[in-house]
């Protein structure tokens, strides 16, 4: 069995490697601070100058106290790209020509918006979407406009960014690291790299993007990884992302169908397969949409 998931890994790899839609100030890539420690400084003034909580400083660097010393660096991480996004829904239809008919309305009014298709308790329900902000007060503006212009059943909902255990796509190697550990050896291949922690399957798959280094595609592979903190159990994934906006079948190893989860979120896509079985991660791929 684990032949056949390593040589389905490879093929993913070769595969994969080679939404909707945001209004706000999306960054490019993230912008870790590295600092030195001063005398007299401790992890909470530390974190209350960086606007960032001692368990996060503790996780980010590493560390399995408060105790640190004068000289020590600490890696103060950007956590911009993780924090949540106001998305403004203007309408939820059970039909699909609904919710297209009210995209077609508010186009007509000067407002853009999209439909978003989310699978919940195995059903179809579409969403229209008039934004995503990262300032509630900008969302709250754009909720107001269109109460004005008729659209009485407009809610806002709070959506974190697509990440694998905390990592999002433009986050940099550093944070990767941080977060899922050293590995015990790793292999390049252009712009990908390949982590290796347990066994002989890669754990992490990452390419970058080559002007800034800043992550591009992520594929994870709980299997082969150490950490007990990405989700191995499909209950896991639904639990810890919520309702997917799609799901479907495709063909694996051995003849078989799997089940793929996935989830779109700000031009970012989350792809989750589940085994055979019904029940086990085989990955999570998170990239770009087309």
């Amino acid at each position: 069995m684990k032949i056949v998931k390593r040589i389905l890994q490879v093929v993913l790899c070769t595969v994969l490697m080679g939404s909707v839609f945001y209004f706000g100030n999306d960054k490019a890539a993230a912008e870790d601070i590295y600092i030195t420690i001063k005398k007299g400084e401790t992890l909470y003034s530390i974190s209350k100058k960086y606007n960032i909580s001692v368990e996060e400083l503790k996780k980010y660097n590493q560390l399995t106290s408060n105790k640190i010393i004068a000289g020590q660096e600490l890696i103060i991480p950007d956590l911009e790209q993780t924090k949540p996004l106001y998305v403004v829904v203007a309408g939820s239809f059970s039909k699909k020509a609904n919710a297209e008919k009210r995209v077609t309305l508010l186009k007509k009014k000067g407002i853009e918006a999209v439909v978003v298709k989310k699978v919940i308790n195995g059903k179809s329900l579409y969403r229209v979407q008039a934004g995503a902000f990262s300032s509630k007060s900008k969302a709250e503006k754009m909720k107001t406009k269109l109460k004005t212009n008729g659209i009485k059943d407009t809610f806002l909902l709070t959506e974190k960014p697509l990440h694998i255990n905390g990592i999002t796509l433009g986050s940099s190697y550093k944070q990767l690291v941080q977060t899922f550990g050293q590995p015990s050896k790793t292999q390049d291949d252009k712009n990908t790299k390949s982590l290796y922690y347990k066994n002989d399957g890669a754990g992490v798959r990452v390419t970058f993007n080559a002007s800034n280094d800043s992550i591009q595609q992520l594929q994870v592979y709980p299997e082969f990884l150490k950490t007990p903190s990405v989700p191995t159990e499909k209950s896991e994934i639904l639990k810890l992302y919520g309702d997917p906006n799609d799901v479907k079948f495709v063909a694996c190893y051995e003849s078989a169908k799997c089940e793929q989860i996935v989830y779109k979120f700000n031009k970012n896509q989350l792809i989750v397969q589940i085994d055979r079985d019904g029940k086990t991660v085989q990955y999570l791929d998170l990239r770009k949409t087309k």
